[in-house]
């Protein structure tokens, strides 16, 4: 008979809260029975909670299995996927998973990240932020060398390429004649009536001006550069984390590291080109710093501000995205407090202006190197603290025990050495929208009969997911967990983790065979969403074993995970987990191997149902 209740065995590549270097090409879930698929019945939304396009449902082996394909390439990031099914009798039943692009959440969690930089977007980002620089630093520099050409039009003319064809190239920026005519006007106005005689060595001036800059019509390199720098604030991992306010925060950044760089590089040319005219280099390099100056320190606020959002500070030394950050802030350090400092401080006396030719240079190779670092750093994905490692691969047999604490849903893990803890609360709302950020805080405590009792030491792997070291007794462990949730009823409660277990997949098997030869089963059930309401009035149900098994995950008699516990006498009890549905059963059999006892835990509720037979001529 078909089950009415299709029970989530298998996730394909990916599988639930695991990790894929390469983009998935599709999602592929297999059930324990033939399932409808609702509309939609796959989602996928990325970490931001924007829906990714998917293409239509496919099934296969009679309905059990349905493989959803992404419309477009995954980017490395964490995604969740949403399912929603209907079984035979009309039942709705849904769940959702996580899994990730690019990021090894399987890790050791000494390392979140794995090989995550894409070095060809690195490139590219490179040769486009260098083009970025010439242009923004290009026009702010060339205001500072258009001065010194007024007063000495002797002055070798300084050509800014502030629109060479890679950088129109890149951005398809379109040309206007005519509004370049009309900002070169006002621009050679503006640039004559500034400061006049500064430019002086000895109280002489240099020489009268009567036409500044060079020619170059600042407008044109100024709007590609902006659709440059509002394409990057889009794409940049700041707007992903915080929407809006994030990609601002970066067009920032990289606008103030555009104009640092490529005024810096606009002033090694000027100072080479006039290396004779002492006054003037020193003139250029003066204006320079006041520049220098305050686009430093922007790139320093707004470079913090993107740190603190992307990354925790316990992931800048292991984590590719903090290793290269860490790099970027040693060379920014560098160019500023180091090699800018000495070539300022340089200016003060005549005699040492000779060396800072050498040293401006120098902080010019820095800051491109800079920029290369910072091409680096967009093309790596962070590690921010919502993709926080998964718990590492469990070492022999897992345990799976689950329980409901008040209304969070409690799943456990047991495995050699780790200890996993899942809490849950059921979703409000739309089920495809979005849902929000959950908070959960989980205390615990692991108690055995010969040894003092020791609190757990927890830390993050996901959403709602706990893992600590734990080194488990052999014999009864008392396992004690105090669950809380935002906006939800939480809860203590105490699991009996006995250890070591056994493989009890052949056990559920025969299990299963005993309890539907037994053609009639009476069961009292009682279900609850809510442990601190009280116990509820059981049910009775008289019903066909075979019909009643047909309703039940393990129906066909296997189980993703089966444990049998260790036992005295002759009770067995299995636990049986459901991982990719966030499922947890516990069954006692009796001395004829059929099921009499049963605890099923999923994230809504807590079923409890105890069984029992007809004898051979009772009916």
């Amino acid at each position: 008979m078909t089950s009415a209740h299709p029970t989530l065995l298998f996730i394909t590549d990916p599988g639930s809260d695991t990790a894929v270097s390469d983009p998935p090409q599709a999602i592929t879930l297999m059930f324990n029975e033939p399932v409808t698929p609702a509309a939609p019945a796959i989602t996928v939304h990325d970490n931001a909670g924007r829906a990714v396009p998917m293409g239509a449902i496919e099934t296969a082996r009679d309905g059990r299995v349905l493989t959803a394909r992404p419309a477009d390439t995954l980017a490395p990031g964490t995604y969740t996927v949403r399912w929603q099914v209907t079984g035979a009798d009309g039942d709705l039943v849904e769940q959702d998973f996580r899994f990730a692009v690019g990021l090894v959440l399987t890790g050791d969690g000494s390392a979140a990240e794995g090989p995550s930089t894409s070095w060809t977007d690195a490139v590219l980002r490179w040769l486009l932020f260098l083009g970025l620089a010439i242009a923004l630093g290009g026009l702010a520099a060339e205001r500072v060398t258009a001065t010194a050409r007024t007063e000495n039009p002797a002055l070798p003319v300084v050509r800014s390429p502030v629109v060479p064809g890679a950088l129109v190239g890149l951005v398809r920026c379109p040309r206007s004649r005519r509004g370049t005519r009309r900002i070169r006007g006002r621009g050679e106005r503006a640039v004559a009536g500034t400061v006049r005689s500064r430019i002086a060595h000895g109280g002489r001036r240099i020489g009268p001006g009567r036409r500044g800059g060079s020619g170059r019509p600042p407008g044109v390199g100024g709007r590609c550069a902006g659709s440059v720098v509002a394409a990057e604030g889009v794409r940049s991992h700041a707007n992903v984390a915080a929407p809006g306010w994030g990609g601002a925060v970066t067009a920032i950044h990289l606008t103030a590291a555009a104009i640092w760089v490529g005024a810096l590089a606009h002033t090694v040319r000027a100072v080479l080109a006039w290396w004779s005219e002492k006054p003037a280099v020193r003139w250029v390099v003066s204006g320079y710093t006041r520049l220098a100056v305050w686009t430093f320190l922007v790139v320093v606020a707004t470079g913090t501000v993107s740190a603190l959002l992307l990354i925790p500070v316990s992931a800048l030394l292991t984590t590719t995205y903090g290793q290269v950050l860490v790099v970027k802030l040693v060379l920014v350090a560098a160019a500023a407090s180091g090699l800018a400092l000495t070539a300022r401080l340089s200016l003060r006396t005549p005699e040492r202006t000779a060396t800072v030719r050498p040293k401006i240079r120098a902080e010019s190779i820095v800051l491109i190197s800079v920029l290369a670092v910072s091409a680096a750093l967009a093309s790596t994905t962070p590690a921010d603290s919502s993709q926080e490692p998964a718990p590492p691969p469990p070492v022999g047999p897992v345990l799976p025990l689950g329980t409901l604490a008040g209304q969070v849903g409690v799943g456990v893990a047991a495995s050699d050495g780790q200890l996993v803890v899942r809490l849950s609360t059921p979703r409000r709302g739309d089920y495809y929208a979005p849902e929000p950020d959950q908070d959960f805080t989980l205390t615990g405590r692991i108690d055995a009969a010969e040894t003092e009792g020791a609190a757990l030491s927890w830390r993050g792997c996901g959403p709602g997911c706990f893992v600590a070291p734990v080194t488990w007794q052999g014999g009864d462990n008392v396992l004690t967990l105090g669950a809380a949730a935002q906006g939800r009823q939480g809860g203590t409660v105490s699991l009996l983790v006995p250890w070591p277990t056994e493989p009890g997949g052949d056990d559920l098997a025969r299990a299963v065979a005993a309890t539907r030869a037994a053609a009639d089963l009476t069961v009292y059930e009682a279900v609850t969403s809510d442990t601190t309401s009280g116990v509820p009035e059981p049910q009775r149900l008289d019903l066909p074993a075979d019909f009643f098994l047909a309703q039940e995950p393990y129906a066909d008699g296997t189980a993703p995970i089966a444990a049998r516990l260790p036992h005295q006498g002759e009770t067995v009890r299995l636990a049986l987990g459901y991982p990719a549905a966030g499922m947890n059963v516990l069954l006692t059999l009796d001395e004829t191997g059929r099921i009499s006892e049963e605890t099923l835990t999923d994230t809504k509720h807590l079923v409890t149902r105890r069984f029992l037979y007809s004898e051979p001529g009772e009916r």
